[in-house]
């Protein structure tokens, strides 16, 4: 099985990347390396899980495009390096205040969100560490950042593409993105490949302050304008101060979000963390920071947790609650195990008596569907000019890759064209080979496995 626990999969805390290869390997490597043939895809953490199912299969059973064993392979790499969709941290963790006398504390160098900082020479205060993982993109070449968000794998496409900078080295052929990409010109399509909502998350505890809230409620939090629960009115009588969780810059999820509640820009008393991760809920911390009226702390009562909320997807929220796409159960369980498990789901006392309470990770968490809340479409983007290319993406094959995987229409739609074929459910008339696996059953079986909406629509580049 080509797994998607590696990067190759397409794919929606210290955690390594896993390490398996995908086919016996003459040499050791941590992931498998893609070959000159096969399509390679990087970008959103959203779409992480669904392009790790559509390539390979997924845990409820349905084959992927690679379970053929086609000699070519459609490959997605992970947004993050770890297969749970979690950020990697530097051994120190959230570490501490740099003390530039000691070089002590704060992030060493190589970690950290700030680009570039594998060339510092002394720490730097990024908290916590964040690692900057690598990844590489093709066999025979070397490690580059691993993009992580829709805006950092589009970028990374475009800056493929652009060959007159000597930059374009057609390493990358598609990009998944949560939010629409501007793209200018017709250089690249798309293909909308699900709709996933958008909605608030809290912890789900007794103790909680956090409740379903409006659209301008929000806005006032994420602008720090509004800083403390019984500032919101009504029933919202609590003193503590509420903690804002926003994703990383480069996310989609973070670009449709703060879109939607119009912010441009997070206030100071927003934390970032990684996308679509319920446990950042239960990792929240009070911070310091510049507010108004000086520096201030966010303090209160009850823990960071029971006020923090954050914007997270219905799809991966479904992953690792164990739900379809329609939100029925899909017969297997939560997708995300407990990665202090050796072998999970197995339980070993022996060797990890942490476990001995289940495998699965199931965050007491909220979704705050009854406020404000809003369906987005999830895409791939592509080059156009790969589209029209003549290269067969299987040798003895009729078809390029994107006409394989992601768009074949018919050449002359509605005119009875034998070489064509139509859908029965869809009605959706496709060129010779019939539907691309994207659309087809077996592909609208991996969205869905992946909690995500199937949905399939084209857009030429530039509309």
């Amino acid at each position: 099985m080509v797994g998607r626990k590696f990067t190759l999969g397409m794919g929606m805390v210290v955690a390594a990347a896993a390490t398996v290869a995908l086919f016996p390997a003459t040499n050791a490597v941590a992931d498998y390396a893609p070959t000159s043939n096969d399509v390679v895809g990087v970008g959103s953490d959203t779409l992480q899980q669904l392009g790790d199912f559509v390539a390979d299969g997924d845990f409820t059973g349905n084959p992927g495009y690679n379970s053929a064993g086609n000699k070519n392979k459609f490959i997605s790499i992970d947004a993050t390096a770890d297969a749970n969709t979690r950020l990697s941290y530097g051994v120190q963790g959230v570490g501490g205040a740099y003390n530039a006398t000691t070089n002590t504390g704060g992030c060493a160098p190589g970690t950290g969100g700030t680009k570039g900082s594998g060339n510092q020479n002394v720490n730097h205060t990024d908290t916590p560490c964040v690692q900057n993982p690598s990844i590489v993109l093709r066999a025979k070449k070397s490690p580059v950042q691993r993009p992580n968000g829709s805006g950092a794998g589009f970028n990374l496409l475009v800056q493929d593409t652009n060959t007159s900078t000597g930059l374009g080295k057609g390493w990358v052929d598609f990009a998944r993105a949560s939010s629409p990409r501007t793209p200018g010109g017709t250089t690249y399509d798309s293909v909308t490949v699900g709709v996933d909502k958008l909605a608030m998350l809290s912890s789900d505890t007794t103790t909680t302050n956090a409740a379903a809230l409006t659209l301008s409620q929000i806005t006032s939090i994420y602008n720090c304008s509004v800083t403390h629960w019984n500032e919101l009115g009504g029933s919202f009588t609590s003193t503590d101060s509420i903690v804002p969780l926003v994703p990383q810059v480069g996310s989609g999820t973070r670009s449709s979000f703060l879109g939607a509640i119009s912010v441009g820009t997070p206030g100071p008393c927003v934390q970032n963390v990684e996308e679509n991760d319920p446990e950042a809920i239960q990792a929240a911390q009070y911070i310091t920071y510049t507010g108004t009226s000086g520096s201030v702390t966010q303090a209160g009562a009850k823990g960071a947790m029971d006020n923090a909320i954050e914007p997270m997807s219905q799809g991966r929220l479904n992953l690792f609650q164990g739900k379809l796409s329609d939100g029925t159960g899909n017969g297997v369980g939560g997708y995300f195990k407990d990665p202090s498990c050796p072998f999970a789901p197995a339980i070993s006392t022996a060797n990890a008596p942490q476990c001995t309470t289940g495998a699965t990770l199931a965050p007491n968490v909220t979704f705050w569907s009854a406020g404000w809340n809003t369906d987005r479409n999830l895409y791939i983007y592509f080059r156009h000019q790969d589209f029209l290319g003549s290269k067969k993406f299987q040798p003895g094959g009729s078809l390029n890759w994107i006409r394989t995987m992601l768009y074949n229409p018919c050449p002359n739609p509605g005119v009875g064209d034998p070489t064509c074929t139509v859908d029965p459910v869809s009605g959706r008339e496709y060129g010779p080979g019939g539907a691309p696996w994207i659309a087809s059953g077996a592909g609208q079986a991996n969205i869905s496995a992946s909690g995500i909406v199937p949905a399939y629509a084209f857009t030429p580049g530039g509309a």
